[in-house]
């Protein structure tokens, strides 16, 4: 990974990289280093070893530490939402695509379990640094269920019962994340099995709350 990140500023004279060339190399890089270390592990100077730049480059495009741990998250939520939405689509059977998506979560997680840890830990999440990350990754979780609930129960996202469906899918996303901490630890579990220890437990209560749905006007 390393190398494909450095390889975009490959060709370009030195003290010459167009910033937007430089910032997608930075977060490349960092990716690969919060990963490896963790976000306290990690170091600017790694970073600017390897990236082959000063540690001011770095600062002057992403003001500090956090800010680029925080950028290098929103980025990897993004992508990991368009993946579960992927699995989603793949499958027709309600329950066969949220076991679909969650298998895509886990497997996503399985390169990204250290920023995991250190964004939704219990001692971090109370850390406003990250809050807001963590924040827009359960929001995106919930509101990728709640299309999932609604065009399983043949209503809308925005049906009246969505109070209680929003309640119940952020109660989901954080099992999804606590499981996921407790995975960190016992990595040898393979991401199917994780995803289906999941689903026995969540699903009945789902597969009840989409018949209510679909039944209430």
């Amino acid at each position: 990974m390393a190398a494909t990140a450095n390889a975009l500023v490959n060709g370009y004279p030195s003290g010459r990289v167009p910033r937007a060339v430089r910032s997608a190399q930075l977060l490349g890089l960092a990716d690969e280093l919060f990963a490896e270390r963790g976000f306290h592990g990690a170091s600017m100077d790694e970073l600017a070893r390897r990236a082959g730049v000063s540690k001011p480059v770095i600062y002057d495009h992403f003001g500090s530490k956090e800010q680029l741990f925080a950028t290098c998250v929103r980025r990897t939520g993004e992508v990991l939402a368009d993946q579960v939405a992927t699995a989603v689509q793949s499958e027709s059977d309600p329950r066969a695509r949220l076991r679909a998506g969650s298998i895509a979560y886990f497997r996503f997680l399985q390169q990204q379990i250290r920023a995991w840890v250190v964004l939704f830990d219990d001692e971090q999440a109370r850390d406003a640094r990250f809050a807001a990350e963590a924040a827009r990754i359960r929001h995106r979780q919930s509101e990728l269920m709640i299309r999932l609930m609604a065009e399983t129960s043949g209503t809308t996202p925005d049906h009246g019962g969505r109070t209680q469906l929003e309640a119940m899918t952020l109660a989901i996303a954080g099992a999804y994340e606590s499981l996921s901490l407790w995975w960190h630890k016992h990595p040898e579990v393979p991401p199917e099995e994780l995803a289906d220890w999941l689903l026995d437990l969540i699903w009945p209560g789902l597969e009840q709350l989409t018949k209510r749905l679909a039944a209430s006007p």
